[in-house]
């Protein structure tokens, strides 16, 4: 948790630097992007939209905590994200179901559409060797392209500029708090989510096999551990997570599937998942952050100051390679460790200069 602190305030002074290279003060972009991304006045409340754009973002935070502490390096979060909202919005509008198991039934299909496209690379990963980092990408692209094949043909609505499905009835959406931001119960689940998977992970047998299989593959083996049904288990739930995040983000704020809808939020989540130590609550920490950053830097940094707003994602991305440097930092310090405590102190002088004349002493004293 120190290193995850250490690399976002590192982040924070790069950032400093880059606003200070651009000719504007740091004091005042920072100030702005926290006014803009976490306040709440009478008049205007900023915070709703950070706590709106943060269920889909956590849940593919919380997807990634559980592959990546599997040891499985998939990044295939973005493409279950994107299938999962497809399966959704298609339920939501085309598939007529009573009362409350409208929106049920769009959940499930979402997210099974998410653990359905992570099995795939699960199974070449476990039974072929293939990689699941290049496996993950690929079929990130191959779920991107078929979402938007299948919005700008078989689904589209009408033929406007930009692709879209008919909108989900109103059965089958989530129910919101505030209609201007689209608050609504999508937090909930969000919280909801991160206990259930922070149980699964450290209070059930389940979990206890994927930590396990990730953080120390060879007591799982010589355990009994069946570390490809771990691997194959987390890779399931994982997709299974991401796709109900294109379940909230559809059901719950979009209300029909658009064309590009699938914006970065894998990706964004996986970077969460990391800056929070791979930790459900972590995640969830760092899921908020980078909710209410992105919104700050949209709201404050560009439209008040006329700072480019990619400056927040570089800050996280430099985030990221100072966090990706904590297990080889952290190795080296505890191997330096060992090593100072193995071996014994050097002799003084004084020691070193009376031990040959003690030898030679004919008294023995």
């Amino acid at each position: 948790m120190v290193v995850s602190l250490g690399a976002a305030l590192l982040g924070l002074l790069v950032g400093a630097l880059l606003i200070r290279i651009g000719g504007a003060d740091p004091l005042t972009a920072a100030a702005t992007v926290l006014d803009a991304g976490f306040s709440c006045r009478p008049d205007r409340c900023d915070l709703l939209n950070t706590l709106a754009l943060l269920p889909p973002l956590g849940l593919c935070a919380l997807a990634g905590v559980v592959v990546l502490r599997s040891g499985m390096f998939s990044i295939g979060q973005e493409g279950q994200y994107a299938v999962g909202g497809l399966a959704a919005g298609w339920v939501g509008y085309a598939v007529p179901l009573p009362g409350v198991t409208h929106l049920l039934g769009a959940i499930l299909a979402a997210v099974l559409a998410g653990a359905l496209w992570a099995l795939v690379p699960a199974l070449l990963k476990v039974r072929f060797g293939v990689n699941e980092l290049i496996c993950s990408i690929v079929f990130n692209n191959i779920a991107i392209l078929l979402v938007s094949y299948m919005i700008s043909f078989p689904m589209r609505a009408d033929r406007s500029s930009q692709p879209f499905t008919p909108r989900i009835e109103r059965s089958a959406q989530l129910p919101v708090f505030d209609t201007a931001s689209k608050v609504g119960v999508a937090v909930l689940v969000v919280l909801a989510a991160t206990v259930a998977v922070w149980f699964l992970l450290f209070r059930t047998t389940w979990g206890y096999e994927q930590r396990m299989t990730g953080e120390a593959p060879a007591f799982g083996l010589h355990s009994g551990m069946a570390a490809g049904r771990a691997a194959v288990r987390a890779m399931l739930l994982s997709g299974g997570i991401a796709g109900l995040a294109g379940a909230v983000q559809v059901l719950g704020v979009n209300y029909r599937v658009v064309d590009g809808f699938a914006d970065g939020t894998g990706f964004n989540g996986l970077t969460a998942a990391l800056l929070g130590g791979l930790s459900p609550v972590g995640a969830l920490v760092a899921a908020f952050a980078f909710a209410g950053i992105s919104t700050g830097a949209v709201n404050g940094l560009q439209v008040q100051l006329g700072i480019p707003s990619e400056l927040g994602g570089t800050v996280f991305a430099v985030m990221i390679v100072l966090v990706a440097l904590r297990p080889p930092v952290l190795r080296r310090w505890q191997e330096h460790r060992r090593r100072t405590k193995a071996d014994p102190a050097p002799p003084t002088r004084q020691a070193a200069d009376a031990e040959p004349v003690a030898a030679h002493d004919p008294t023995g004293r």
